[in-house]
């Protein structure tokens, strides 16, 4: 996967060349990222990373996420959903909720900088029948409803997520359980906040 071979980019967005995928995120090159929200009427499902995960290992992350590769065009990156999902969606069907500058801290010799693709669709299946999940890079897939997300998204905003729990659903391809989410568990990506009542209006729930 390192030798992966990435389009990279400057601030603005111009494409400079391109580069293996180690040496990118070694380099901390800008590069473009898909991420794709899948919603319902009642809630965001939200894809737990599994554990042994090179970045944000654990972490609760967009129901579907990856880089587009050198020469890829950003409809592309819709096999995400296939891959990581098992769902596969028509790119037609997906609204698309903007491009997003992504700066992470470095974590373990990592420097990641995305120009993200952000997406979202609505899929009204129960939890239970997603049953094609990659077991290998998803450890399970956690519902929330509009208003936990909101609140998950304005604790990370704002950098205090102390006392915030969210009850949610967990399903790990086995059994569904009862959970709690706190803003420490989700990949905070900054855009978080204002796609909240987006995600809302692609799954028609009231505001």
């Amino acid at each position: 996967m390192e030798d992966e071979i990435l389009d990279v980019f400057d601030e603005r967005g111009w494409h400079l060349g391109t580069k293996r995928r180690g040496d990118v995120h070694r380099d901390g090159d800008w590069h473009l990222a898909f991420h794709l929200w899948v919603v319902r009427g009642d809630g965001v499902l939200l894809q737990r990373r599994a554990a042994d995960k090179a970045s944000w290992p654990g972490y609760l992350d967009a129901s579907a996420a990856g880089h587009l590769l050198a020469g890829e065009a950003i409809q592309d990156g819709i096999r995400e959903a296939e891959e990581e999902l098992g769902a596969a969606y028509a790119f037609d069907d997906l609204a698309s909720l903007g491009v997003h500058r992504v700066a992470d801290p470095e974590r373990s010799g990592i420097v990641n900088r995305e120009l993200q693709h952000v997406f979202a669709v609505r899929d009204e299946r129960p939890l239970a029948e997603w049953t094609s999940f990659d077991r290998v890079e998803v450890a399970g897939l956690v519902l929330v409803d509009h208003a936990g997300f909101a609140a998950l998204a304005a604790a990370l905003a704002d950098g205090d997520g102390n006392g915030v729990r969210v009850a949610g659903r967990e399903w790990d391809g086995t059994a569904e359980r009862a959970t709690e989410v706190a803003p420490a568990e989700v990949v905070p990506a900054p855009y978080l906040a204002a796609i909240a009542a987006d995600l809302r209006r692609v799954a028609g729930a009231q505001l």
